[in-house]
């Protein structure tokens, strides 16, 4: 607004509102004007200073400044006034203040401009007010107005106020969602100064924890989260960030992704019916998730009044009471459950009943007809009771007469009583229906015992030695007549009645003093009491059986549980026994160890076991009589040696024959008694480790050798046993042989390889040590032997020798030599050395004989040396003229065989075994023919 001073001088007043308010000021002439409020107002003018707001009679107004940093002007009225119909006060939306408010207090580093009082009678003395200006660059200068009169203006002063953080921002709005899907949007706050720069969205993740997390971070005042779950509740929270820092973050709010209609929710199930309500109940449809809202609306249907339900309920509760109903009626209910995306389809229909009313009083009885001397009749309602068929009235009769007093039948028993009595005279009085027994012990109360139509009855429960009183009285329908006189009856002795429970008094480690007091008579004096002792989860046997009230029991196992029993007798019998009572005899030094020995291996698995050297002793733990044995003590000569609290320990550094006497255990206590003395020997040293020796290696087996085996026995005659281990692919020693044997050969080895063993002696001294480990080697194995070759006769006099290949060994490569003897030459001539398996030759002669053979060598890499495999047996080839071949056979070329009756030697020699074995099978048949003869 434009203010136009007296002097022609402009002032522009700015003033912040709410949005939609109206603000009222009044001008330099006095005339009011109304304002209504934009959305922001600033609160300076173009220069920075603050012009005087001028404000109508009544009214105060004041600059306040909230915790963010916002400055606010505030107009409140004084004394009731005349607005315009849409006129508000300009009223912070967090401030409401008195006509008369004490300013706030003076803030640091704050720009405040203080209006002193005008005058004691319109403001208070001592009354300032602040006022305080948005971050930027300002100029102000202030004059007081008091009841219309304004004073001089102050000198311009000049200030810059700093920025702050931005306000907290209004909570993030739900723009679109789907099923996986929500999309955000927020309003920038005041920024206070500095320009916001980004901002912060974060979500609880549908854990609803309060544990948030960044999901958005930037420029823009909106965002759409992906991948969310259908009908999940989101909590979201947006803070604003400029260059001065982080605002505070909005308040939290909740949002719902879009999910499915309800299922079919179940029928309500009925809790209870009263008269004129029905308490109903259900449970959550089938899919609905914990979080995801859903109403139920419960419908009813009143029965034979129209078909329609109309709604009776409509909630988020799981249980509700429908009132108002009509008693003895038949009802009809239907569930319907709604979520956000609707409602589903009503559910089955429960059907329920109110209870019916009891009924109301019967009105007044009254007397019909004439009283007569022994009956009147009475009547109530429509109906009349009466005792005769004819008319609808009830007889009154005369009470019985007084009972005889009952008698005692038998004789009188410790807890029962059998009594009898007579009918009463019924001279003018109906018959006698029931009786009533009356019974009373000393100046007790008297009370019932029996009622019934019957003239005896049994009184039990009674105390024994004890007298009671007895009477008793008759009823017809005219009610009960007299009393009788009564009947004393004082019952028979019975058994004391349960003793206490008895007192128990250490008096040692295996002693206890039992004493007790005598129970209440029962008619009898008691003649003896029976006490009952036992362990702890042990039968109990009887102890002490006599008249005295104590009973020492000694003999007692210490630190042990024992319990006990009490029991009265008299002449009529035993009473009960007592309750249980409970000790526990104190713990003492342990028992003496019984059972000691010495072992033949480490029991402790220490490895420091030696047999010569060493003894492995164990013993059985004894008794620690309530306190746990803490350690043993071993004596050892005049030396005693604490050994903890294991039951076994190994003795070091001994010599052999000696004598060890005692062992004994302590606790707490003390320490018990020796054992009796044990007397041990240690063994011999073990034996020493033989010397390993290779005597043979070959390419898959070693043949070792090792020790003397003319010296076979140990010191002790007993015969050494050797185990020979060697180590494997994981370098663990596993063993090979064990046994008295000097040698072994280890087969099954790989050519040309190192293997490491180790020998150990053992003998009844012991298991020795193992030898030094030794490092053998195995051989490169030799190519084996081929077969005969093949020759096929080639055109003109040539032929072509072929062998069998075999692959590299380990690496190496192989090589073939093939020799062949001509005719009747003593010595075969080498003919090929080669890589290849096949080799021809010419110049051949006719009708010659060829023996062809071949063998293997293998060219080590390692060493200038050749390994040469076995000769493979000779094939015999001679070469024929073409004219002798047949006309058939000219088509292909012709394998030839060797003349005369044998192609090979190795066929000769087949036939050389055959017969052998058929002469050998012949002889022994006619030798086992004559002998059986």
């Amino acid at each position: 607004m434009i203010n136009v001073n007296g002097d022609g001088s402009q002032q522009v007043i700015f003033v912040q509102v709410n949005p939609g308010e109206t603000f009222t000021i009044r001008a330099e002439d006095g005339s009011l004007q109304c304002i209504q409020g934009p959305a922001e107002v600033p609160m300076m003018s173009p220069n920075g200073s603050i012009p005087p707001i001028h404000v109508p009679p009544g009214y105060i107004s004041q600059v306040l400044e909230d915790n963010t940093g916002v400055r606010r002007v505030v107009v409140t009225p004084q004394s009731p006034e005349c607005y315009p119909p849409s006129y508000s006060p300009a009223i912070s939306p967090t401030h409401h203040l008195p006509p008369y408010m004490a300013p706030p207090p003076f803030i640091p580093n704050s720009h405040t401009a203080f209006y002193p009082p005008v005058s004691p009678g319109d403001i208070p003395p001592h009354q300032y007010y602040q006022h305080h200006i948005p971050p930027m660059y300002n100029e102000g200068k202030m004059n007081a107005v008091c009841n219309s009169v304004k004073g001089s203006c102050s000198e311009v002063g000049a200030f810059t106020t700093h920025s702050s953080t931005p306000d907290c921002p209004l909570p993030p709005k739900l723009s679109h969602r789907t099923k996986s899907t929500l999309t955000l949007q927020w309003k920038a706050p005041v920024d206070n100064g500095s320009k916001i720069t980004s901002y912060l969205l974060e979500w609880d993740e549908g854990k609803k924890n309060n544990i948030f997390r960044e999901c958005y971070f930037g420029n823009q005042r909106h965002y759409k989260l992906t991948h969310l779950c259908p009908a999940m509740a989101y909590t979201f929270r947006v803070a604003a960030r400029t260059d001065i820092g982080m605002s505070g973050f909005s308040p939290e709010v909740v949002f719902f992704t879009t999910g499915s209609l309800p299922h079919l929710p179940h029928a309500p199930r009925l809790v209870r019916a009263g008269i004129t309500w029905i308490t109903l109940e259900w449970s959550r449809p089938d899919g609905c998730t914990a979080e995801e809202p859903v109403t139920y609306t419960l419908e009813i249907q009143e029965e034979n009044i129209g078909t329609e339900f109309h709604p009776k309920y409509t909630g988020e509760n799981l249980t509700c009471t429908v009132e108002g109903l009509k008693r003895s009626t038949q009802y009809k209910f239907r569930l319907i459950a709604s979520n956000l995306e609707g409602r589903s389809s009503p559910s089955e229909v429960l059907v329920c009943k109110t209870s019916p009313d009891k009924p109301g009083p019967p009105s007044r009885p009254c007397i019909k007809g004439p009283i007569r001397p022994y009956s009147f009749s009475v009547k109530w309602g429509m109906a009349f009771c009466a005792c005769s068929e004819s008319l609808p009235v009830r007889t009154l009769s005369v009470a019985p007469g007084r009972c005889q007093p009952p008698r005692i039948v038998g004789k009188a028993k410790h807890k029962e009583v059998h009594l009898q009595w007579d009918c009463p005279s019924s001279e003018g009085a109906c018959e006698v229906s029931e009786y009533s027994l009356e019974m009373r012990e000393g100046e007790s109360e008297a009370g019932e015992v029996y009622h019934g139509s019957d003239l005896e009855c049994t009184v039990g429960s009674l105390l024994p030695g004890a007298t009671y009183s007895f009477r008793l009285r008759a009823a017809n329908e005219a009610g009960y007549g007299q009393y009788s006189e009564p009947t004393e009856i004082t019952t028979a002795a019975g058994p004391p009645s349960q003793c206490a429970a008895p007192s128990l008094t250490l008096m040692s480690n295996t002693c206890v003093l039992v004493s007790w007091e005598s129970p209440e008579s029962s008619g009898a004096d008691i003649s003896e009491y029976r006490l009952e002792w036992g362990r702890e989860e042990e039968p109990m046997e009887l102890i002490y059986c006599g008249p005295d009230t104590q009973c020492e029991i000694s003999d007692l196992t210490p630190a042990t549980h024992y319990y006990c029993r009490l029991q009265a007798a008299n002449q009529a019998g035993a009473g009960p026994y007592s309750d249980h009572v409970s000790c526990q005899t104190p713990a003492t030094m342990p028992d003496p160890i019984s059972v000691l020995c010495v072992l033949e291996h480490d029991p402790t698995e220490s490895g420091v076991y030696t047999p010569s050297t060493c003894l492995a002793l164990k013993w059985d733990e004894p008794c620690n009589n309530g306190a746990e044995i803490t350690s043993y003590t071993l004596k050892l000569g005049e030396q005693l040696i604490s050994l903890g609290t294991s039951t076994c320990y190994v003795l070091q550094n001994l010599q052999p024959d000696s004598e060890y006497r005692y062992i004994q255990a302590v606790n707490e206590i003390g320490a018990s008694s020796f054992c009796p003395p044990l007397l041990a020997r240690t063994r011999p040293l073990p034996p020493v480790p033989p010397r390993l020796e290779c005597t043979a290696a070959g390419p898959q087996s070693l043949k070792l050798k090792w020790g003397d085996s003319s010296n076979a026995k140990s010191l002790l005659g007993e015969e050494m046993v050797y185990n020979l281990q060697m180590e494997d692919k994981n370098r663990r020693f596993v063993t090979v042989y064990r046994g008295p044997s000097h040698t072994y050969k280890v087969q099954r080895l790989n050519e040309s390889s190192s293997y490491c063993l180790r020998i150990q002696a053992v003998s009844e001294a012991g298991e020795g040590l193992f030898s030094e480990v030794h490092t053998f080697h195995t051989t490169k194995s030799v190519p084996p032997a081929l077969k005969a070759p093949k020759v096929v006769q080639m055109e003109g006099n040539v032929c072509e020798v072929s062998w069998e290949s075999i692959p590299p060994m380990r690496g190496d490569p192989i090589i073939y030599i093939l020799q062949v003897l001509v005719g009747r030459e003593s010595d075969y001539k080498q003919l090929y050395k080669g890589e290849d398996t096949s080799f021809q030759i010419s110049g051949l002669q006719n009708n010659t004989d060829y023996r062809f053979r071949v063998y293997v060598c293998r060219r080590c890499q390692d060493s200038t040396q050749d390994l040469c495999g076995p000769l493979s047996p000779s094939s015999l080839f001679t070469l024929r003229r073409t004219e002798l071949t047949l006309p058939g056979e000219l088509s292909s070329p012709e394998t030839l065989k060797p003349s005369g009756m044998f192609a090979t030697d190795e066929r000769f020699a087949a036939v050389l075994v055959g017969a052998f074995a058929a002469l050998s099978f012949l002889i022994a048949f006619v030798v086992e023919y004559f002998f059986m003869k």
